[in-house]
């Protein structure tokens, strides 16, 4: 099979290589990959920077990867011969795995993956892996109820922008934060309002809009302690990056998206039916990894950079 691989950290390592065909073990099964994303995650990975949280016997060289869509070509002990020939969308927990999806052939737990249909391109269905499922754990977390009103924190981005618009799926006010350049962007995925972070701090531009400050405001941006000021006494902040300490009796909440085979068939589901957007910036062959990866350091993108196989 080829791989990306990595030997040493730094975009300028990445290499493409030919491995030993994997074989899916009890309870997997084997998927010839058709497209993967290129995640944050995965940059920290290339770049050495998630390095501290390799668990102890992580060795070089890496695959990265976290996501994938592909074709089930085989099925492991205790796995449903069914599911050969199948089309799927896959997830798998880089850090547990140890070895991830940009690879021609993977094998993935039967409970990491979901069957889909034929409409949509394999390169839009593989953003709704690890994007995806940390927007859905995120909306999860934040127990909404109909009459609450959310800001998303970086809404425009592959997990706000799936925040917003599964929040809004489930009838809730959403305010989105954001650059002033992806304004209309992000009221077409269904946001009520807009503040942009060129009109000063989010806590003020928020109390413009709702005086008392917003029910629940997830943050995919980082911005951290500052972004409590936007939340009224009592609400919730929910976080993909890090968390602040508490105050005004806000809980505080840290996610991460794990493996979750309803969520990804709904989230596909939502995909094929063109109620959830699932945008891609670029594609790439994967022969072209490198390239990929510099691509995606390069500038910011409205939508995902994929490799194709």
């Amino acid at each position: 099979m080829r791989a990306v691989q990595l030997a040493e950290f730094g975009v300028q390592n990445i290499t493409v290589g030919e491995l030993t065909d994997p074989a899916p073990a009890a309870g997997e099964v084997l998927i010839a990959t058709e497209a993967a994303t290129i995640n944050p995650a995965d940059a920290a990975v290339v770049g050495g920077a998630a390095a501290p949280g390799f668990p102890p016997g992580f060795q070089p060289p890496y695959t990265p990867g976290w996501d994938l869509a592909g074709r089930v070509v085989a099925a492991g002990e205790g796995a449903s011969s069914s599911l050969t020939g199948q089309r799927v969308v896959g997830f798998s927990s880089w850090f547990d795995a140890a070895h991830g999806t940009q690879a021609s052939l993977v094998a993935l737990p039967v409970a990491n993956i979901a069957v889909v249909g034929e409409g949509l391109r394999s390169s839009q269905l593989t953003t709704v892996g690890l994007n995806g499922l940390t927007a859905w754990r995120a909306v999860d977390e934040a127990g909404l109820v109909p009459g609450e009103v959310l800001v998303v924190a970086g809404a425009a981005g592959s997990v706000g922008g799936f925040a917003l618009q599964l929040a809004v799926s489930r009838g809730i006010r959403v305010i989105a934060a954001v650059s002033e350049r992806d304004r209309e962007t992000v009221l077409s995925l269904g946001a009520s309002d807009v503040v942009a972070r060129e009109d000063g701090p989010l806590g003020v531009c928020v109390r413009k809009v709702l005086p008392d400050g917003a029910d629940v405001l997830i943050d995919t941006a980082s911005i951290a302690a500052p972004a409590l000021a936007a939340i009224r006494d009592g609400g919730r902040y929910v976080t993909t990056t890090v968390a602040p300490g508490p105050e005004r009796g806000i809980t505080i909440a840290g996610i991460h998206g794990v493996p979750d085979a309803p969520a990804l068939a709904m989230l596909a589901g939502m995909a094929a039916a063109g109620t959830l957007h699932t945008p891609v910036a670029r594609e790439f062959d994967v022969s072209e990894a490198r390239a990929a990866y510099e691509e995606f350091g390069a500038r910011p993108h409205y939508g995902r950079i994929v490799l194709t196989f």
